[in-house]
């Protein structure tokens, strides 16, 4: 066993000579390599949140103006609903509405949170610069616009969560993500959801001149 360990020890480390590698020494790093892995995971595990509370978060996020869903402030957390209760199937609903507009200025920071309330199905949430219509197995990450402007086409993403369990919902943050002037979608990227309407847009618009950043008013909510 330690002759094993000592050939991996080596390949790993070409310079690393036999002798001043001791089994401790080789134990404790296979140890801290198996905590990573194990504190990784555990960061990407999706977390569950209580239904009520959710629902009132994302009720309140944003103001609704011309039928869009407008957000303003410097930090903005969007609550995103998937499949709520009463609503069609594979559909987003923000602010109580079904795949909404989203409005934002230009050079805020934006994370997106987003809940699946259905038991039967995963569902995830991408914001792509790829414009609907969507096949059946959508690849939100490849546009010509992003390619040809050395961009990349999926600038944030929740991953893919389970089906709701019990009486919790289970929910995933995306990272933070300040987005340029212009239109985005968010889709859901389980093949098959984005092309029967699992989508929506949103637009980014940029600040006049002299215009003082806003105040945040905007819906947050907390995973627990």
């Amino acid at each position: 066993m330690r002759r094993l360990l000592g050939r991996r020890v080596r390949r790993a480390f070409p310079s690393t000579r036999p002798r001043h590698v001791g089994k401790a020494a080789v134990l404790g790093a296979l140890t801290t390599a198996l905590a990573v892995g194990v504190a990784a995971r555990a960061a990407s595990a999706p977390q569950t949140v209580a239904p009520a509370h959710y629902l009132k978060r994302s009720a309140h996020a944003g103001m609704l103006k011309d039928r869009r869903v407008v957000f303003s402030g410097r930090r903005i957390v969007i609550p995103v609903i998937a499949v709520a209760p009463g609503a069609p199937d594979t559909t987003f609903e923000i602010h109580g509405r079904v795949d909404p507009t989203l409005v934002f200025p230009a050079g805020v920071r934006i994370r997106f949170a987003l809940a699946n309330a259905y038991r039967g199905m995963p569902h995830g949430l991408d914001v792509t610069r790829k414009s609907p219509p969507y096949a059946k197995n959508p690849d939100l990450r490849a546009t010509h616009k992003a390619s040809a402007s050395g961009g990349k086409a999926v600038v944030a993403a929740t991953g893919v969560i389970p089906p709701a369990r019990d009486s919790h919902w289970r929910a995933r943050r995306s990272a933070w993500v300040t987005l340029a002037p212009g239109t985005y979608y968010y889709a859901c990227p389980v093949p098959g959801h984005a092309r029967k309407g699992m989508h929506g847009r949103i637009v980014v618009k940029a600040r006049h001149a002299g215009e003082p950043s806003p105040e945040q008013h905007s819906g947050t909510v907390a995973l627990r």
